[in-house]
């Protein structure tokens, strides 16, 4: 894979409370997989039903993080992750983890509202839904797998515009922060651009 893009909806302002995530696989310079999962949170608390759509209704009967984690992991383990404003993206998947006793896997983050500042920097805003539409990318705002699917078209669209051919290259190139996580480790540790190891 060259990366994976990862994008979640919670169901309030606790940070554990995903309700959907999605996710974006892309090898060999395209998107090849978009999937999204609803989730049932802790607690069925929704008042941010207003920004996604997802009530507590439709992930009642929906499997837990915890349940869901088998198959999701085969994705993070040990990849390139993207997520636009990787702090709320990589804080959620933290702290659910957390909440069920789960270990976290050893991944690189970058973010793609950076990519984006230090692309585009003349667009009015830097919002996943401003990105997407100056590159043309259809979206369904703060659907999960939409949402996903935008960020990892923003890291290909950087790419061809620095004409760089590699993730790696563009992380050097710009430079972008490198946020590393490690199974020992709990918070955000981020690595000079020089020292990246990554490899896509």
């Amino acid at each position: 894979m060259d990366f994976v893009a990862i994008d979640f909806e919670t169901a309030n302002g606790a940070r554990n409370s995903a309700c959907a995530i999605g996710l974006t696989v892309v090898a060999g310079g395209k998107a090849v997989e978009s999937c999204s999962w609803l989730i049932r949170p802790p607690v069925l608390y929704f008042p941010f039903t207003y920004i996604h759509g997802i009530t507590a209704e439709q992930v009642k009967d929906e499997p837990t993080f915890d349940m869901l984690w088998p198959t999701l992991l085969p994705y993070l383990q040990g990849q390139l992750l993207v997520a636009h404003n990787v702090s709320f993206d990589k804080g959620v998947l933290e702290s659910t983890l957390k909440h069920y006793g789960l270990s976290l896997p050893e991944s690189c983050y970058i973010c793609s509202v950076e990519t984006a500042r230090k692309t585009w920097p003349s667009l009015r805003n830097h919002k996943l839904n401003t990105v997407a539409e100056f590159l043309g990318v259809q979206l369904n705002h703060h659907d999960a797998r939409d949402d996903a699917y935008a960020a990892a078209q923003i890291i290909l669209h950087a790419l061809k515009s620095h004409q760089v051919t590699s993730v790696k290259n563009l992380v050097q190139k710009l430079p972008l922060k490198l946020y590393v996580t490690k199974q020992e480790g709990t918070g955000m540790h981020s690595i000079p651009s020089h020292g990246t190891n990554i490899t896509g």
